[in-house]
């Protein structure tokens, strides 16, 4: 570690770390998308597709190869029962 000067950073907006869902709707010069080191269900290519959508010209994705295919071949799915009441 090292000290430099707040003034030294080059022109940037600054952010929390957020989750994908709470950066729907918001769009940023650039984007760090860090996916998980294990594969969990809610990964989904939903989930990436809204993540990379965030960035307006830079996007740097943060995952394993296999991580990354995992949720690109995993399509979201509700269970909120909808479906079927309407269809009853």
């Amino acid at each position: 570690m090292r000290a430099f000067h707040p003034a030294a950073l080059p022109q940037h907006e600054s952010a929390f770390a957020m989750t994908v869902h709470k950066a729907g709707g918001s769009e940023f010069e650039e984007v760090w998308l860090q996916l998980p080191r294990s594969d969990s269900r809610v990964l989904s290519r939903e989930l990436v597709y809204t993540g990379l959508t965030r960035a307006r010209s830079v996007l740097h994705l943060a995952g394993s190869a296999g991580i990354v295919q995992a949720a690109l071949a995993r399509h979201a799915s509700r269970v909120s029962g909808l479906g079927g009441r309407l269809g009853a």
